[in-house]
């Protein structure tokens, strides 16, 4: 199947930091492709939400507003100006404002369920790490601050979100994808705080 959007039009709608860039958007695409063959599900629709689905990401920043509400409505507005069937609409935007880990608006459709792992697929493993550290030195935080620090660092981020990523995941194709991503997140935060507190 085709894309309804195409990937040159969908970069024109991004200009996030590295962490949420869209190379972040091509990665979630390559997962959500492999999931959504795998699981069968409409990829029309699961590549159209793919593209779209952190369009509303750079406005977060500045103004606190949930991206994924957001980045729904204003993929509404693109396929509505495209003039695309009310179904397929609906079904693109429900997997764009349910995408998030951090609000409780669970996916519904397969679709939206895959564009989630898709997207916590690659919040962990190596580029999860990649991803954490980039954002910190985004936004000026040290490399590390213990467990009672309230700094929120990578391993903040990983102790509150990332470890707990592996067991949210809807699909058995992403869960299987995630154990090993899982893994080398945990032995690299354990060998960090080894090497922060001089242990080795």
């Amino acid at each position: 199947m085709s894309l309804m959007i195409t990937i040159a039009q969908a970069q024109t709608y991004y200009h996030n930091d590295s962490a949420h860039d869209f190379d972040h958007v091509l990665r979630v695409l390559a997962n959500a492709e492999h999931i959504g063959r795998i699981e069968r599900a409409n990829m029309v629709v699961l590549r159209t939400a793919t593209l779209l689905h952190d369009i509303a990401r750079a406005d977060q920043e500045e103004t606190g507003q949930d991206h994924a509400a957001e980045g729904s409505r204003r993929a509404r507005l693109i396929l509505c100006e495209a003039q695309q069937p009310a179904e397929f609409i609906e079904a693109v935007c429900h997997a764009i404002e349910t995408h998030r880990f951090r609000v409780d608006n669970p996916p519904q459709t397969l679709e939206a369920k895959i564009l989630y792992d898709a997207d916590k697929l690659d919040s962990i493993g190596a580029i999860g790490v990649a991803r954490a550290f980039a954002y910190g030195g985004y936004v000026n935080r040290p490399l590390w601050a213990e467990d009672d620090s309230h700094i929120h660092t990578a391993w903040q981020e990983f102790r509150l979100k990332l470890s707990k990523v592996k067991d949210s995941l809807f699909t058995e194709t992403a869960r299987q994808m995630a154990q090993e991503r899982h893994l080398f997140m945990v032995q690299f935060f354990e060998q960090m705080a080894r090497e922060v507190r001089g242990e080795q």
